[in-house]
């Protein structure tokens, strides 16, 4: 009996998240498409400076190179740290690939769009990708990335899901990051904050998401 295909999807966490973190907060989104596919996780490369109960904590970059910080609100021209994060990823995906979709949240969405973007520009290699999800997404704010977040990603699917109630990244933020795919987004809008939310109301639309994304991949 032949085993029925599944999506490998790469997993970003947010600031001061990890991957064992962001492992146990997708739980129940993960749950709803086991069937479909299968996620792993990468940890960010910079260590966050946090209590003593957090010492897992992790970043992809840094927008405020004096307190070794960051913030999605932060207009800046320091990204500390983003290179070797890209370089970071594109290892991992090269050494546990290939992967078919990126998934992140908030920093981790952030990062994965200027992946996407690198990619298309031919500045890196993403062998594979083709689509992304994104929770509580944003655009970066660094001048540094101004051409990056200005590009029009093309030829690309994309799941955007935010809250109503988030502080952190306002839904207006989310949704302009969504604004930069040409590929008309799949857009979920949630009444909670600033997380990853149980998305069983929402069953339908994900897993019709993902069920696309793997027939285009088997039909190719």
């Amino acid at each position: 009996m032949s085993t029925q295909p599944k999506l490998r999807v790469l997993c970003l966490h947010g600031y001061r998240q990890c991957d064992q973190s962001f492992r146990q907060k997708t739980g129940s989104t993960r749950k709803l498409v086991k069937s479909l596919a299968d996620f792993e996780f990468v940890n960010g490369p910079h260590s966050v400076a946090v209590d003593e109960h957090l010492p897992t904590s992790r970043a992809w970059w840094f927008s405020n190179a004096g307190a070794m910080s960051f913030s999605s609100r932060e207009q800046t021209d320091v990204v500390v740290g983003f290179d070797e994060s890209v370089e970071a990823v594109v290892k991992f995906i090269e050494e546990n690939g290939p992967f078919d979709g990126l998934l992140g949240f908030s920093q981790g969405a952030s990062m994965v769009h200027l992946l996407i973007a690198k990619a298309q520009l031919g500045e890196i290699k993403l062998p594979g990708i083709r689509f992304a999800i994104f929770f509580s997404g944003f655009l970066s704010l660094s001048s540094t990335h101004d051409y990056l977040t200005s590009l029009r990603i093309k030829d690309f699917p994309s799941l955007h899901v935010f809250g109503d109630a988030d502080e952190i990244v306002a839904r207006p933020k989310s949704e302009k990051l969504a604004d930069q795919f040409e590929v008309p987004p799949l857009r979920i809008a949630h009444d909670g904050g600033h997380l990853v939310p149980a998305m069983s109301k929402h069953k339908e639309k994900i897993a019709g998401f993902m069920k696309e994304q793997l027939d285009n991949i088997i039909s190719a």
